[in-house]
């Protein structure tokens, strides 16, 4: 078996419920405004991403993370494969029965996820640039970002956060799809006014997690007002999800991509609208 070089920092099963018909993903590029379509195998990935280099002249496997990662994404995969399954027959507020260790590995995912993006790697580069004085190449960008995904401490906080959130899962019926991107774990203030864009989170933002383009995951700490969501932890939301509502949560996609946006069908209009109001206090 040849090892794997090109390394996806959103992992291809959660691309792959994006893709349309044909198994195809739509993409719209957010830096060029350009819109086309592509394989989930080839897009939100660079070469030897995760390389250990620090670890390798000292004989270690340098795709250790790699495989890792692509272990923990079979686990995850199948945990929420079910919960479409089931998403998809039950009436609201009918609860998703979630095992403690399904909780667990599914909440390490989420944090995993946080960190391992494009998006974190150029964060840490720019923290170290202004620290040092000079500009971080890719070898050290590499090596600062795998250490901070191996940062057991940092994986734990996130995740124990994740894991005791209430959860609660919304489908839509709209005609609308949920979007994903190469950002996809986003982040919302409890007033639902802003997105958040950081790996420094206050206590009450809540999690916004596309699962499939028909169902988002919500992890809400239990803090202030969001104690009250408690009775609906583990349900299938009451609220109806209409088009407005699922393009005020896709806003929080365009706001978290480095670059690239996923869809299983070609208009991203509404998106493309929100890109434009970024930064403008509107």
């Amino acid at each position: 078996m040849s090892d794997p070089k090109l390394h996806h920092y959103v992992p291809q099963f959660h691309l792959r419920r994006f893709a349309d018909e044909q198994g195809r993903l739509w993409v719209w590029d957010k830096q060029s405004d350009r819109i086309f379509r592509t394989l989930p195998g080839g897009i939100a990935a660079e070469k030897q991403f995760y390389r250990l280099t620090q670890y390798e002249a000292d004989g270690h496997d340098p795709l250790t993370m790699e495989r890792q990662l692509s272990e923990m994404e079979g686990e995850v995969s199948l945990i929420t494969g079910q919960w479409l399954e089931w998403l998809s027959q039950m009436e609201p507020p009918e609860k998703v029965l979630i095992p403690r260790i399904n909780r667990w590995i599914v909440a390490r995912y989420l944090a995993v996820q946080l960190l391992r993006t494009l998006d974190t790697r150029e964060f840490l580069s720019a923290i170290a640039e202004i620290e040092r004085g000079v500009p971080v190449d890719a070898g050290e960008a590499r090596e600062l970002h795998t250490e901070l995904i191996w940062d057991m401490d940092v994986v734990e906080r996130f995740a124990k956060r994740f894991r005791g959130s209430i959860w609660i899962f919304a489908r839509n019926d709209s005609a609308t799809p949920f979007v994903t991107s190469d950002n996809p774990v986003s982040f919302r203030s409890s007033d639902n006014r802003q997105w958040m864009r950081s790996i420094v989170l206050p206590p009450s933002a809540y999690l916004v997690f596309a699962i499939s383009p028909r169902v988002m995951l919500y992890c809400y700490p239990r803090v202030g007002a969001a104690r009250k969501l408690g009775k609906f932890a583990d349900c299938l939301s009451p609220v109806t999800l209409d088009d407005e509502m699922v393009e005020s949560e896709n806003s929080g996609q365009v706001f978290m991509a480095s670059r690239f946006l996923f869809s299983n069908r070609p208009d991203f209009g509404a998106e493309r609208a929100f890109a434009s109001t970024i930064g403008t206090g509107v």
